[in-house]
């Protein structure tokens, strides 16, 4: 008893002194400048001053995950905004239609990046709206390609503005040196290229070649590689496309060496369709789309979308395609097998290569697919590093850029769209992608650990 009574003594000695300690804080703290004090004014504080503090443009912070390697996480810091259309003052938000998903960046040799997305008020296709935004044989779209600018690395941005003339999606964009960018439409037809001359400022267009045959090229949701000469302007572009209509698909890639104005006869590397046995039948499996890039050795590697496994053709829907990687050590006149990183729901690959040799793909998480089955509701993007030229990436130690759980119901609902990614000149990687649910174009700004 004597000891209890003693504790208790001892317990409220102490929360009188701090009790007391409170006390004094409180009659200090009126002293002390209030993050919420009032500033002097004779007529209140207007709603749009009071706002002000929450601007939502700008870097904010962020985390991503790194996998250990041994099934566990490591946190890293990184910064993220979102950029939405404006009509100057006010975000147009919310609204009906999918509002703005993003389809390229580039940093140009001027320190400006340029930021390109689609824009549609009408239509929201994320939850599979057929008409007419799914009519490809439409020379007008329901999207129109949007165009905005930083100068100080992504931390602001100019305004989104229509591209004059423009339709459809803006894809494949690609900065060819001095001022000099282009971009494929999708979603449109027949395709067309986009050319500016004055770090996209201006733009002129004109019909995208067939192939060899006569078939329509289909632009891919990825990147082309760019050859340069010691001015870094382009001397060689490869790009990865397959032909439309087709089933399976068939993935090709070809080559222009006067700034993606003409090409060249395509390459339909054997490697990009197999057969695979499953359940006692034989399957065709093949790829689409694609990003290309030369390693630090002077190896080829693409990054293509494949088909469906084949449990899940049945399903009928493109969320489901998953992820290869295939490499010419002949500048593109053999292939590897397409050797699978991920059989489903992550596709839609972006390539950087890094000063110090490693290379980045950044890809969309449409679906968490595992094992054959839906392993959870997340969403976002995600990244791997590959330091030996493409050969092998380490999964184990992935990159989640950016992730939300999302379910409207559906068993195969879409939630995030398209990503690109470029190498800022400081070093970060600047990687955009549609966050569906936001309507805005979704920027994180990041470093791999090991650069």
């Amino acid at each position: 008893m004597r000891v209890e009574l003693k504790q208790t003594k001892r317990r409220l000695a102490s929360r009188r002194r701090f009790l007391q300690r409170m006390g004094a804080v409180s009659l200090l703290a009126p002293l002390k400048p209030s993050a919420f004090a009032a500033p002097p004014t004779d007529g209140g504080i207007s709603k749009t001053e009071a706002l002000k503090a929450f601007e939502p443009r700008g870097w904010k912070p962020h985390t991503l995950r790194q996998g250990d390697g041994k099934e566990g996480w490591i946190v890293r810091s990184a910064e993220i905004q979102f950029h939405h259309y404006s009509d100057g003052t006010t975000p147009v938000h919310p609204m009906p239609g999918q509002g703005i998903w993003p389809f390229g960046v580039a940093q140009m040799d001027n320190g400006e990046v340029a930021l390109l997305a689609s824009w549609d008020a009408s239509h929201d296709q994320s939850h599979g709206n057929q008409a007419p935004c799914r009519d490809f044989e439409s020379p007008v779209a329901c999207e129109k390609p949007m165009i905005a600018f930083s100068r100080d690395g992504g931390k602001t941005w100019t305004d989104f503005q229509r591209i004059r003339g423009g339709e459809g999606r803006p894809v494949m964009l690609t900065y060819l040196g001095k001022g000099n960018l282009r971009f494929l439409s999708d979603r449109v037809m027949p395709i067309l290229q986009y050319f500016s001359s004055d770090y996209g400022r201006t733009w002129e267009s004109s019909p995208f070649q067939l192939t060899s045959a006569g078939q329509t090229f289909m632009p891919c949701d990825g990147n082309t590689w760019v050859d340069r000469d010691a001015r870094g302007i382009a001397t060689r572009i490869g790009e990865i496309g397959y032909v439309y209509p087709g089933e399976p698909s068939v993935g090709m890639l070809r080559w222009s060496e006067d700034g993606g104005r003409t090409w060249g006869k395509e390459i339909i590397p054997s490697q990009w369709r197999w057969q695979e046995n499953y359940g006692g039948k034989t399957y065709t499996r093949a790829t689409s789309e694609g990003s290309l890039v030369r390693a630090a050795n002077g190896w080829l590697v693409a990054a293509l979308r494949t088909t469906p496994h084949p449990l899940l053709l049945a399903l009928e829907n493109g969320g489901l395609d998953g992820a290869g990687i295939s490499i010419s050590k002949d500048n593109g006149a053999t292939w590897s097998r397409v050797k699978i990183l991920f059989e489903a729901g992550r596709h839609h690959a972006h390539f950087l290569r890094q000063t110090n040799g490693d290379l980045v793909m950044t890809y969309i998480v449409r679906q968490d697919v595992q094992n054959g089955k839906l392993a959870s509701y997340r969403r976002g993007c995600e990244a791997v590093v590959s330091h030996d030229h493409g050969q092998t990436w380490d999964v184990a130690r992935r990159y989640i850029l950016d992730e939300f759980a999302y379910s409207n119901g559906l068993p195969l609902s879409t939630a995030t769209g398209h990503l690109f990614s470029t190498l800022l000149d400081d070093g970060h990687i600047l990687t955009c992608y549609g966050q569906y649910p936001s309507k805005g174009a979704c920027l994180i700004r990041w470093k791999p650990a090991s650069s």
